[in-house]
Parts: C-alpha cells; sequence; structure tokens
C-alpha cells in the first residue's frame, strides 16, 4: 500500500518534469517548505515504511494535487495518487487510530533514529503536559556521588551523594513541593524493608535533618525548607509555601553520607545510582566521581523503567517494564566537570570533597545525562564488574 502510494507520487512529480529537489517543488508549486520536502522524501525512499511517518496529510496532499493541476496536470494523472493516499488513510485508521499512533507503530519497528528522535518529542511533551498538570518544573534535577572504600574498613564503601534542583519554578501557590528524599534500605524476598546496619548522616556527620540542607549552595540563602524523618529510613525535603513564579531562581541542594555499604565486588559486583523521576524537569544529571583503582575496569550501562513500585513493596510481575533508550553513563576524565545548569557545581564538588579530606582532582567522573525524563519512569545508572560471576550469568 506505501509502495503504491510511493508509485504514483512519483508518476505525479514525473509528470511536473520529473522534480527531485524540494525548493524546485516548493518555487513551482507555491507549496511551503515543510510539504514540498515531505513529497521529495516519501517518492525517493527506498524504504516507503521507514518514510511513511513523512507521508503529508490529507489536507496538504490536496494542495499538492491543486497545485499540480495549476500547471497543467490532468485529473487522470492525479486521482490513482488521491485514490492511494485514502487506501494509507484507510490503514491508519484500522491499525492505528490516528496519525501520530500509527508514527510511533512505524518508527517502534526498528527502534532506530526516527524512533529516538520521536521518543525526545514526546518525553518533551509530557514535560510540558505534566507541568501544567502537577503546576511545578524544575530546569534541573542532580543526583551526584562521591564513591570510595572506607579508610576505617576497605570492604566497606562510603558514598557523598549531593541531590536536589536548580531553576525550580511553581505554575501556582501551593503549600508545600516535595524536593529531597532520602532512604536506607535492603531487599528481601517479601519487598524491601529498612536496614539499620548502613549508616545515614548529613555531610557533617551529624544527624539532625536541618543538617542535610547545603544552605550556603542553595539561592537564596534562606529557602524555606521542611526536614521530615519519616518511618522506614525516609527523610524528607520539601520547600513551604512557594510563589508563582518567584522560585524561578530556587537552587535547593542537599547533602547525605551513606557508609558501612557492603563492598560491591563482594556482592552483586556492581554500583548503582537509581532515582524515580516524581517532577516535570527539563535535564536530569547524575554524576559518579570514583575513587581511583576502584572500579577502574568496570563498565557502565543506563536503563529506563516504567511501573516500578512507589511503594516499600517491589512491583508485582510484569508490571516493570524497560523503555529502549540510547542514554549512556559516560566517562568524563578525572575530577569534577562543569554543569551548564549549575554555575557554582565543581565549586560544590570540591568543598564536599575538602570537607571530607577528599582529592577529587583524581577521581574519575562518570556523568548521565538525560533530557526531558519521562515523568514517573525510574532511571538506573550503573558501574559494574563484567568479570564478576553474576554479571556473566
Amino acid at each position: 500500500m506505501l509502495r503504491e502510494l510511493q508509485q504514483q507520487l512519483t508518476a505525479v512529480l514525473r509528470e511536473l518534469g520529473g522534480i527531485r529537489k524540494s525548493g524546485d517543488l516548493e518555487r513551482m508549486l507555491g507549496l511551503d517548505r515543510t510539504l514540498a520536502w515531505q513529497l521529495v522524501k516519501v517518492s525517493e525512499s527506498s524504504d516507503p515504511l521507514e518514510n511513511a511517518p513523512q507521508v503529508p496529510s490529507r489536507v496538504s496532499i490536496e494542495r499538492f494535487v491543486e497545485g499540480a493541476h495549476g500547471v497543467g496536470v490532468t485529473v487522470e494523472a492525479t486521482t490513482p495518487l488521491l485514490e492511494a493516499h485514502d487506501a494509507f488513510e484507510t490503514l491508519v485508521q484500522r491499525h492505528a487510530g490516528d496519525r501520530v499512533c500509527f508514527n510511533s507503530m512505524i518508527s517502534a519497528a526498528g527502534k532506530g533514529d526516527q524512533w529516538h528522535a520521536k521518543e525526545l518529542q514526546h518525553r518533551r511533551n509530557v514535560f510540558r503536559g505534566m507541568s501544567h498538570m502537577l503546576g511545578v518544573q524544575a530546569g534541573l534535577l542532580l543526583r551526584s556521588s562521591i564513591v570510595r572504600r572506607m579508610p576505617e574498613n576497605p570492604d566497606a564503601v562510603d558514598t557523598r551523594i549531593i541531590g536536589g534542583v536548580a531553576n525550580l519554578r511553581l505554575l501556582w501557590e501551593m503549600e508545600r513541593i516535595n524536593v529531597y528524599q532520602s532512604r536506607t534500605f535492603r531487599k528481601r524476598e517479601d519487598g524491601v524493608s529498612y536496614q539499620s546496619d548502613i549508616a545515614r548522616t548529613n555531610l557533617a556527620g551529624g544527624e539532625d535533618a536541618e543538617g542535610y540542607l547545603l544552605s550556603s549552595f542553595c539561592c537564596p540563602s534562606d529557602p524555606k525548607v521542611e526536614m521530615v524523618p519519616a518511618d522506614s529510613g525516609w527523610l524528607y525535603g520539601n520547600l513551604m509555601n512557594g510563589s508563582v513564579g518567584a522560585t524561578a531562581e530556587s537552587t535547593l541542594f542537599f547533602g547525605t553520607r551513606y557508609y558501612n555499604i557492603p563492598h560491591p565486588e563482594g556482592r552483586e559486583g556492581q554500583f548503582a545510582t537509581r532515582l524515580h523521576i516524581e517532577m516535570p524537569v527539563k535535564s536530569y544529571v547524575c554524576d559518579e566521581l570514583v575513587e581511583p583503582g576502584f572500579a577502574d575496569d568496570w563498565l557502565s550501562r543506563v536503563e529506563t523503567m516504567v511501573g516500578s513500585s512507589s511503594s516499600d513493596r517491589a512491583a508485582p510481575p510484569g508490571i516493570e517494564r524497560l523503555l529502549p533508550s540510547r542514554l549512556e553513563f559516560e566517562p568524563m576524565g578525572k575530577g569534577p566537570k562543569p554543569l551548564k545548569e549549575c554555575r557554582r557545581y565543581t565549586e560544590l564538588l570540591e568543598s564536599v570533597a575538602a570537607q571530607a579530606g577528599i582529592d577529587i582532582s583524581q577521581y574519575e567522573c562518570w556523568r548521565l545525562r538525560v533530557d526531558y525524563p519521562l515523568y514517573g519512569s525510574t532511571i538506573s545508572a550503573e558501574l559494574y564488574d563484567p568479570h564478576h560471576t553474576s554479571q556473566n550469568s
């Protein structure tokens, strides 16, 4: 059917003198640039299915036919084209319901460049829609970790996590909005439960909840934030009484230290940052800065999941699904790297490292950047030992 449509379109272009450049077609018939490009693209495609998303709409194809009639192409030459387009639209309606869904079906067939370009477009649309529905958005969601063996116990891992948001914007007034979550946990056969032997403090080594807010790197420097300890090891940070538009400059960063973490080499041979996207954000950035000599030859992988459980119990089988993506956890070299969304980012990491006596300039930096991460998804960025038996099974 698509092949027939392509052949009939090529026949009409042949009647117009064998036009092969969209600019020539645009000038001859007075068409807009996009339509002219679509027509030439579809007619010259070696794989009509691949370029099916470029097939013009009914209104556009009729505009092309009308222009062709105006320069002498006969109705007999254009009628087969209109009939082929009718058959194409019948196919779309039957199997997809509309062109948007049909284009997704076609582009998903190979998960190639076309699919991933559409994926970004749809993620951006979800960001806009959820910003409207929830009344909040952020320019940056940050989750960065400084990872090392514990000096006093090399069989355990110490990690300092810097997380938060930058350029937070409220679209309407609200009493509170959650901007920070922390949890210590372990997985068991019956779900997820609190594990007390993994210790957590603020970066100063204290237990006071207010100490988690990195006030000197926040904007404004005295944000109205409430810290709420909760059951099962949860700790929440909420921005209070934000005003419409007034939070556009809000940068809210929190620091957490976890330690007594079982060494990954002695367990599953991996460590990861796993974050559930619970706010519409333009960019999610995850940096792992790893101690020299620790995981030097490890590999990276990124997974995006939907259907993850937001409770303390695992999602039922079949609910959680992996989404196709080309996200990469990329090696960036030694030391912290600048971040365009946060002017003081390297200063922030250097300050946290200096407080812990860490020479961060020698740490290997891995970075994951996700533009318009899908609201409601869970993104996992992992480093893993390719030689570990559990990774080869």
